[in-house]
């Protein structure tokens, strides 16, 4: 996998992710387990 395809699926996972959150937010609800993953996750995804 080159790291072009790599960036655009990890651009594809944190969109998704914001959508995700978004609808939780308009629905008044939460998902800590999934926020914790994503927040864990983030750094190692972004190359930073």
């Amino acid at each position: 996998m080159d790291e072009n395809h790599t960036q655009q699926k990890n651009d594809e996972f944190y969109s998704n992710c914001t959508k995700y959150f978004e609808f939780l937010r308009e629905k008044g609800e939460t998902d800590y387990e999934f926020e914790d993953e994503y927040y864990f996750t983030m750094p190692a995804i972004s190359h930073q």
